[in-house]
C-alpha cells in the first residue's frame, strides 16, 4: 500500500480480551474518531475450537469494547467485530488484507504480561505480514499524541514512512532523528585504524547525512519541530533519542520487502519494538 501521506480510513485492533490489549482498543478508538475512520476489533481464537464458540465470543468481544468506549468517552461510531480461528498473526494480518484496513493496532504485552515473549512472536509477526501499518500500544492513553519521534535514514521510503506518522498524528511535535553509521567502523577498530581516523570518517558520515536529511525533510508539512543527526548504533540511539525527548510514539520502517514472503524485519525496528518505552509505528515498504 501508497502510505506516503494518508490519513487511515480503517482501523482494525486486535485483542485478546486481556487487560494490556484494552490500551490498544482505546488508542484504536482514539484514532478512528480523530480521522474519522471506521474501527474493526478482531479477535483470534486458537484452531479447531467448534463453530459453537462463534456467537458467545462476538458477544465477550462487542461488551468488552462497548464498555471501554463508553468508559472512556471515545464511544463514537460503533465498531464492527471480527472473531476468527488460527494462529494469532496469521488471521489479524489476513483481516487487515480483507477489510482494506490501512492501519492495524495491538498491544505490546500479551495476557501474562510477557512483553518480550510477545513481541518476538505476534506483534513482530503481524509487522511481517501485515500490508498495513501496525501500532504496537504500550502506554493506555485517550490523548492524541503529542511528541512524536520520526526514525528517517536517506531513503525515500523512510521519508514516506515518516509522513505517514505526520499525517496520523497531526497534533503532534515531530522531531526526525537520523543515524549516521561508518561502515566497517567495528573492523576499523579491531585492525588498529587510530580512533582519530575513525572519528573524522564519523564526522564525515555526519555531515553527508545532514545534507540529505535536509532534503527529504524539506518537503515534510508541517516541518518537524527539530532535526537531529547523531552516530552510533542506529538501534540503540534511536531508543534513547525517545526517551530523551519525551517521545510518545516512535515511527520507523521496515525497509524493502517482497509482498510474496514472508518479510524480514529490520534489525531497527525490531530493537525499538522491543525496547523503546513508547509505543511504536512500524510502516512497511512493500515493493511489488
Amino acid at each position: 500500500m501508497d502510505t506516503s501521506a494518508a490519513a487511515p480510513r480503517h482501523v482494525v485492533v486486535a485483542t485478546d480480551l486481556s487487560g494490556p490489549a484494552a490500551a490498544a482498543v482505546t488508542r484504536a478508538a482514539q484514532l478512528a474518531d480523530e480521522h474519522s475512520a471506521r474501527l474493526t476489533a478482531v479477535h483470534v481464537a486458537p484452531a479447531g475450537r467448534n463453530a459453537d464458540f462463534l456467537e458467545p465470543a462476538h458477544a465477550a468481544v462487542e461488551a468488552l469494547v462497548t464498555g471501554l468506549l463508553f468508559d472512556t468517552a471515545l464511544d463514537g461510531a460503533k465498531p464492527a467485530i471480527a472473531v476468527r480461528q488460527g494462529r494469532a498473526a496469521v488471521e489479524i494480518a489476513a483481516e487487515a488484507a480483507d477489510g482494506g484496513s490501512d492501519l492495524v493496532v495491538m498491544g505490546g504485552s500479551g495476557e501474562h504480561g510477557l512483553l518480550q515473549a510477545l513481541v518476538g512472536s505476534t506483534a513482530e509477526n503481524v509487522v511481517r505480514m501485515s500490508p498495513a501499518p501496525v501500532l504496537v500500544v504500550k502506554r493506555a492513553s485517550t490523548d492524541p499524541y503529542r511528541s512524536v519521534l520520526l526514525a528517517l535514514d536517506t531513503t525515500p521510503q523512510s521519508a514516506d514512512a515518516a509522513r505517514f506518522g505526520m499525517e496520523l498524528t497531526p497534533l503532534a511535535d515531530h522531531v526526525v532523528v537520523h543515524v549516521s553509521t561508518v561502515v566497517g567502523e567495528g573492523l576499523m577498530r579491531a585492525y588498529g585504524v587510530p580512533e582519530e581516523e575513525v572519528d573524522q570518517l564519523r564526522d564525515a558520515a555526519a555531515d553527508q547525512a545532514r545534507h540529505e536529511i535536509s532534503r527529504l525533510t524539506e518537503a515534510f508539512t508541517p516541518r518537524p519541530r527539530d532535526v537531529a543527526v547523531v552516530s552510533g548504533h542506529p538501534p540503540t540511539r534511536l531508543a534513547e533519542a525517545g526517551r530523551s525527548c519525551g517521545a510518545e510514539l516512535i515511527v520507523v520502517g521496515t525497509g524493502a520487502r517482497s509482498p510474496m514472503s514472508y518479510a524480514f524485519l529490520g534489525s531497527v525496528a525490531q530493537h525499538v519494538m522491543r525496547e523503546a518505552p513508547s509505543d511504536v509505528l512500524v510502516v512497511p515498504t512493500v515493493e511489488a
